[in-house]
């Protein structure tokens, strides 16, 4: 916090202090630290005071008259500073009490100016960074310590270059983090140049985690934004987006062809007055690679000797790229041995670089194969999985993990077509189900947690104590919505939003705490059971698709195209289906592992032998997790969450109808019914550790970056989140969720990401049905009714919901009846 000079009306303090923060000051002097301001004497203050809190600011004893503006949960004013003030004073009152602030202000043209030292400091960091000196670069990074009271400038400096070395280091958890924090310190005191770089380098972030839509809005933010202009600052935001895009490209995604960007930006950089060789050199190496990624080799190569002739000895980031780029056109070429050499010298120039690291092994791998040795490309990759889950790790959960997965996808697609073209269909197919399932194996908890060290249980335990302490504040807070009025309702939302985030990270790093499941990264996905076909689908490169089947005795693959725009139903099902139909005849049950659009396909529905599938066999939708020890339900004890929004009278009818088939079977359940006012979210998780049997019928939601947002809306504005179910120590053994898309996760990617219905599995159900999409809710008591008297005759879940789907289709041939899954782990 940033309080000089605190003094309070009282003698003990009030429970939260305000912050403040200032910029503008043309130099803060030592000792002090004393403001020297500019020649217009303008001061920005930013107070984080809450929205009843009554500011007043004084100069020269004189109240400054100033309309604030409000800015993250403050409110930001700009002043023109009298003449003669010798200081600027801020009182802050509120009904916890009053605070006041401090800063002095100088006339001294003479004395050490802690600004301009610092700043000198992080430029000396920044060249260290770029040149991938990371150690010293850390070490001056530490060795710069900021006064107390230090000025926004400074605060925001700070944790940009963090972030910048986090990124280098390959730690994206850390780097999101700092430069978020960065732009945040920045736009409070509108500083607006600081403000402009972070968010540059935010949008390269986000970029290099996957998610390219963000960045590239991001940067269309920043174009649009009026700024002073500016030569070097232009030419280096243009370089930057252009940047972002040919990453995408390399990701196999598409933003439009950067190569317009480059040469602006090049024209540009020539206005510039403080132009820097090896500036330019970086633009025409990301030119080469434009031309590359088109197919313009004889430009790539003249773009890259110009680069060359310019500076022979780049900076060790462009030396990189240059090797990379030098050893793909060897490839293109058809030159590998080359390739190979290039590709190894830049293995060994990357080793501080995780990325670099990746996409040497990709290259080698790939010249390798170019070559004729098979055995040691397939050993360059599997080498790669293990390194491409270690860095996975280093992306946040919530942040984007499963989308910078799939930005390495061609890495795994290379390793799965290489297996395929040796006929070695089952090490294909585990290599794609390890690679799909690479998320939800990182969360899964049972056996890590159970092997891991008392100290490192012990952070577990707190980080995720932590975690469910803060969501219960906050869902607890919720309640009293009602209370509020409008404005202090949005003022409080907000708030409540920024500090649910702030509690995501805790379960984040509880996570990391687990580690890459190490002991499982060799052993093989769980084989198909007896009468079980495994149909898996994992996407190559080149818009090319296979296929697997696999039970106790065979792996079948077959390899087919699809088309971007999914085909209809009968031609979906030719591609998918016709190709294993002998081996679905002979099948008892179907267990679908899809990837990305995939996804979204309801198997069970797709035509098969004059009917739907689903008439043939029963159908289970797994995550492919690790096989766990079964837990075996404590009794029979059912939790039904009836209308928790009160808005839903077709939900209560549905519960009804439940609990009646629930208490009337042949081995009756004993059934707890939460609704309205009662089925609050802590009231909720509390019975979910006593219940067997879960029935929810209220609204659902999938929301969020890869779902991380999605929830069961509950009592109040209280909600149970996809976090919230990760983070509990029992769930009931087996989950319906009669809510929209509770079954739904994200189809953009070839890696499983989660969803409700995923969550759930992970914190230990053995089952769950839910719904892939809004549902009509006509036909659903009776659905699900049926369900339950299904399985009081039939104990296979599986063929009980099989029986309960064709039954409804029966009764109303017009209904959703397909949009119901079983998922299983």
């Amino acid at each position: 916090m940033l309080l000089a000079g605190i003094s309070l009306a009282c003698a003990s303090p009030p429970p939260t202090v305000p912050r403040v923060e200032y910029a503008g000051c043309n130099a803060v002097l030592m000792p002090g630290p004393a403001c020297r301001l500019g020649r217009s004497r303008e001061l920005r203050l930013w107070v984080g005071a809450p929205p009843g809190a009554r500011i007043e600011i004084r100069a020269a004893e004189r109240k400054i008259d100033t309309r604030p503006e409000k800015v993250q949960n403050g409110r930001r004013f700009s002043l023109h500073v009298p003449p003669g003030a010798k200081s600027v004073d801020v009182s802050i009152e509120t009904d916890a009490g009053q605070a006041s602030w401090s800063l002095s202000l100088t006339r001294q043209e003479k004395g050490r100016d802690v600004l301009g030292e610092t700043i000198e400091a992080f430029h000396l960091v920044d060249g260290l960074i770029r040149k991938l000196k990371l150690i010293q670069a850390r070490q001056a990074w530490q060795e710069i310590e900021l006064p107390p009271n230090a000025p926004a400038e400074l605060r925001s400096q700070r944790q940009y270059y963090l972030g910048l070395l986090a990124e280098k280091e390959g730690d994206y958890r850390t780097a999101l983090a700092e430069v978020q924090n960065a732009v945040e310190i920045a736009e409070r005191v509108k500083a607006d140049d600081y403000q402009r770089g972070a968010e540059q380098k935010l949008a390269l972030l986000l970029r290099a985690v996957g998610r390219s839509r963000d960045s590239a809005a991001l940067f269309d933010r920043l174009r649009r934004t009026p700024h002073a202009p500016d030569p070097c600052e232009e030419s280096r935001l243009l370089g930057n987006q252009a940047w972002a895009a040919l990453l995408a490209r390399e990701a196999g995604e598409s933003f439009g062809d950067p190569t317009p960007l480059l040469e602006t930006a090049l024209t540009v950089y020539g206005e510039c007055k403080d132009a820097e060789q090896d500036r330019k050199v970086n633009i025409l190496s990301n030119l080469a690679l434009a031309h590359l990624q088109a197919d313009r080799l004889r430009q790539a190569k003249d773009v890259l000797a110009r680069a060359r002739e310019i500076e022979p000895h780049p900076p060790l980031p462009q030396e990189l790229w240059q090797f990379d780029l030098e050893a793909r056109i060897a490839l293109r070429e058809q030159r590998p041995a080359e390739a190979l050499r290039l590709f190894a010298n830049l293995e060994a120039l990357a080793s501080g670089s995780p990325d670099g690291r990746l996409r040497a092994a990709y290259g080698q791998a790939q010249a390798q194969a170019a070559l004729g040795d098979l055995a040691a490309a397939l050993g360059i990759l599997r080498r790669s999985e293990s390194l491409l889950d270690e860095q996975s790790l280093q992306v946040p959960l919530h942040e984007g993990r499963e989308t910078f997965l799939a930005t390495r996808q061609a890495l795994v697609s290379f390793h799965v077509e290489l297996l395929l073209d040796q006929g070695r269909n089952a090490e294909a197919l585990d290599v794609a189900r390890q690679a799909r399932s690479r998320i939800v194996r990182q969360l899964e908890r049972s056996d890590r947690l159970a092997s891991l060290p008392p100290e490192r249980r012990t952070e577990w335990e707190r980080l995720l104590s932590i975690y469910q302490e803060r969501r219960s504040a906050l869902e607890t807070r919720a309640e009293d919505d009602w209370r509020l009025p409008a404005d202090r309702l949005r003022s409080e939302q907000a708030a409540r939003r920024v500090e649910s985030e702030a509690a995501k990270r805790f379960l984040d790093q509880a996570f990391l705490v687990l580690g890459t499941p190490e002991a499982r990264r060799d052993e093989r996905p769980r084989p198909p059971r007896p009468g079980e076909l495994t149909l898996a689908y994992y996407p190559l490169r080149h818009g090319r698709w296979v296929g697997f089947a696999a039970d106790v005795r065979t792996v079948l693959a077959r390899r087919f195209d699809l088309p971007a725009d999914l085909p209809d139903q009968d031609e979906l099902a030719r591609r998918v289906l016709l190709p294993f139909r002998v081996q679905i005849r002979e099948a008892g049950r179907l267990r679908v592992l899809a990837s990305g659009p995939l996804q979204k396909v309801d198997f069970h529905a797709l035509p098969f032998e004059g009917d739907v599938l689903l008439a043939k066999r029963s159908v289970i939708y797994g995550l492919d997790l690790p096989a766990a020890k079964p837990v075996q339900p404590r009794g029979r004890r059912a939790l039904l969450v009836a209308d928790p929004r009160g808005d839903l009278p077709g939900a209560r009818d549905e519960v009804r109808t439940v609990r009646k088939a629930l208490e009337s079977g042949s081995r009756p359940w004993n059934a707890e019914e939460m609704k309205d006012t009662e089925a609050s979210a802590p009231a909720v998780r509390r019975r979910l550790a006593t219940a067997d049997l879960l029935h929810y019928a209220g609204h659902g939601t999938f929301s969020g970056l890869g779902g991380w947002d999605s929830s069961l809306l509950l009592a109040g504005d209280t909600r149970l989140t996809l976090g919230d179910l990760l983070a509990l120590d029992r769930v009931p053994s087996w989950v319906v969720l009669a809510a929209c898309d509770a079954g739904q996760s994200s189809s953009e990617t070839s890696v499983e990401s989660l969803g409700l219905a995923h969550a759930f599995l992970l914190a230990g159900s053995r089952a769950v049905v839910a719904s892939t999409r809004p549902a009509d809710d006509r036909g659903v008591p009776l659905f699900f009714a049926d369900l339950y008297r299904q399985l009081d005759r039939e104990p296979d879940l599986a063929e009980a919901l099989r029986r309960a789907q064709l039954s409804w289709r029966n009764r109303d041939p017009g209904a959703d009846w397909a949009g119901f899954r079983l998922f299983m782990p």
